[in-house]
């Protein structure tokens, strides 16, 4: 009688295993996508699942709840998922239009600068390799000045073309070419480590998932260790940021990427209150009303010459009424020597340990500059 119920069990576990794997052949890819993991950390603006038959990229719209995917295909791999119905991308991808610097500039990083076959705004590109490619006629400038040469995009048949998608529909032409468009929203992310994490789809598409899931890792961990180097940090600076412009002044919002790296670098942001994720706009009087004695004032300015408080001064009389600039606390980034638009979004660590040594020199003594440094006095004022 024993042998006769183990047997029975073993028909039993035997029948359940077939109908749990023939369960698992009829599932949906819809239902596979509900229990599917996000490989994402730290971006919002893209969700990454990973199947047996490929990797599905979910990239958000910044303006509406609706968002695009595209299915990840192994190029060599003669089994098509016929059931997935999101746009097929055909990996590793060959040959890329990149429309801004944040999509290019990694690739030179993973040594894939014989994809890129089109830029824009050749005029400012800081990165060497890449002027010499643009030299060579290797590397094509697509866009100059704000406008698209639609021509010459398609002309170089790119298998696909990044962009960075914008309120104004500015996509729409690109969509009529009949391209291939894969929008890229990672300058909406507000975490830097969101931000920097575009970088490993990148490798996914390319091929060059190791080498970019390292540098991500890397620069994940550096930035998480100086942050916590601050965490305690009883003294927290104020700060505040940028220019005037047309008697407006942008500043970031108090949700914004470059707020939450004032935060993590242990500053107390004059407009941390404020839920924007992007630049506020606001009027120089309420500017002066409540970042006049501010500690610290961080400019980003591109310039070729060396930039000064008296430059500063002749740019607009107020600036010299701020205690920052009266105190020699401004934090100035050139972007155009520091590849700044460049490289420092898959450089957050680097981004923020500039301000760590400069809000905290007692925590980093030994730091030297990358992107940031405080704005040298003049001479007279020495």
């Amino acid at each position: 009688m024993k042998s006769k119920n183990k047997s029975l069990t073993g028909t039993l576990i035997f029948a359940y295993v077939l109908a749990f794997l023939g369960g698992c052949e009829n599932r949906s890819f819809e239902e596979e996508l509900q229990i599917s993991n996000n490989l994402m950390r730290h971006a919002k603006m893209v969700k990454a699942q990973q199947f047996e038959s490929g990797l599905l990229l979910e990239i958000q719209s910044p303006w509406t709840e609706n968002s695009r995917r595209y299915f990840l295909q192994n190029m060599h791999d003669e089994q098509i998922n016929d059931a997935v119905s999101f746009q097929k991308i055909k990996i590793p991808v060959q040959r890329i239009v990149a429309l801004s610097s944040t999509q290019w500039a990694p690739l030179l990083e993973v040594g894939k600068s014989d994809i890129i076959l089109g830029i824009s705004e050749a005029s400012f590109v800081n990165d060497r390799l890449m002027k010499s490619l643009l030299k060579a006629g290797k590397v094509s400038e697509v866009l100059k000045n704000g406008q698209l040469d639609f021509e010459k995009i398609v002309s170089l048949q790119p298998d696909i073309v990044f962009y960075s998608p914008d309120p104004t529909g500015g996509s729409d032409q690109l969509e009529r070419t009949g391209l291939k468009l894969l929008p890229w929203p990672d300058y909406l992310e507000t975490s830097p480590l969101g931000r920097a994490e575009w970088i490993r789809v990148l490798g996914w598409l390319t091929g060059q998932e190791v080498l970019t899931e390292k540098l991500f890792e890397d620069a994940e961990k550096e930035y998480l260790a100086l942050k916590s180097l601050v965490h305690d940090s009883v003294v927290r600076p104020t700060i505040m940021a940028d220019k005037a412009f047309n008697d407006q002044w942008y500043v970031p919002g108090g949700k914004s990427y470059m707020a939450t790296i004032f935060k993590d670098a242990g500053a107390a942001y004059i407009w941390s209150d404020n839920q924007a994720t992007g630049s506020v706009s606001l009027d120089i009087e309420t500017i002066i009303s409540q970042a006049a004695e501010a500690d610290f004032w961080r400019i980003a300015h591109a310039t070729d010459s060396p930039y000064s408080y008296a430059k500063l001064k002749q740019e607009h009389d107020i600036y010299a009424a701020f205690k920052a600039f009266q105190q020699h606390q401004i934090i100035f980034c050139n972007t155009s020597k520091t590849a700044y638009f460049e490289t420092s979004q898959f450089r957050p660590h680097l981004v923020l340990a500039d301000f760590i040594a400069i809000l905290h020199p007692d925590l980093l003594p030994y730091h030297k500059p990358v992107y940031h440094q405080l704005l040298k006095p003049d001479s007279d004022d020495n």
